[in-house]
């Protein structure tokens, strides 16, 4: 993954969380059972983030109970027959039947989230100035898996602004190592020294006087 996933979602009713969290889990039972739950992953992941996150209308129209349920399978099948896991596409026919399309976006966020934990790997957020490159990706996963003790899953942007270095997001902890950052630290340091030389002469005049 290289992306953020979308946190803009509105929030859930307790309702739809509590169903969330029960088909994540039958969702992974069923993948683990044919031995396909990265690969079940990767399709959800894939779905949200490629088809429903830049297609509104269409996520609406699977949410919508006035389209018919017959109608969202041949949907369903038709965009995702060889193209996605069998067990995915079963398991959206089943949540078409149960009228629930309109929770794949918040399942699939929550079913890597508790493989992830089952696992102890914990997602990372990187902003770099430029792509990193297989080498040092993988320098910054170990360095960063001995510091958290856990496996991190990165998540890699980039942003030219920074100019240079990096910011490192996990969970709530920023460490922000970027160069821009470094020069705004250097430039607010430049600005109280004249701001404290400033006062200094002023309090030498006052005293003088």
């Amino acid at each position: 993954m290289t992306t953020k996933p979308k946190s803009a979602a509105p929030p859930l009713s307790e309702d739809d969380a509590e169903a969330v969290r029960q088909y994540a889990a039958a969702l992974l039972g069923a993948a683990e059972k044919e031995n396909q739950v990265e690969e079940a992953l990767d399709d959800l992941d894939a779905i949200r983030v490629e088809v429903l996150d830049p297609n509104p209308k269409f996520e609406q129209l699977l949410a919508s109970p006035q389209t018919a349920v017959d109608e969202k399978d041949r949907i369903l099948v038709e965009l995702l027959e060889g193209r996605a896991s069998s067990v995915v596409l079963r398991f959206l026919r089943v949540l078409n039947r149960h009228g629930r399309l309109g929770l794949i976006g918040p399942l699939s966020l929550e079913a890597r989230k508790v493989w992830d934990r089952r696992h102890n790997r914990i997602p990372v957020y990187v902003k770099t100035a430029s792509p990193l490159d297989a080498d040092q990706e993988a320098a910054l996963t170990k360095k960063l898996a001995a510091m958290i003790a856990a496996t991190p899953i990165l998540h890699v942007v980039t942003d030219p602004d920074l100019i240079g270095g990096l910011v490192v997001q996990v969970g709530d902890q920023v460490c922000d190592a970027s160069v821009r950052t470094r020069l705004e630290q250097v430039r607010q340091r430049l600005i109280e020294g004249k701001m404290y030389e400033i006062q200094k002469r002023r309090d030498q005049f006052s005293h003088s006087a």
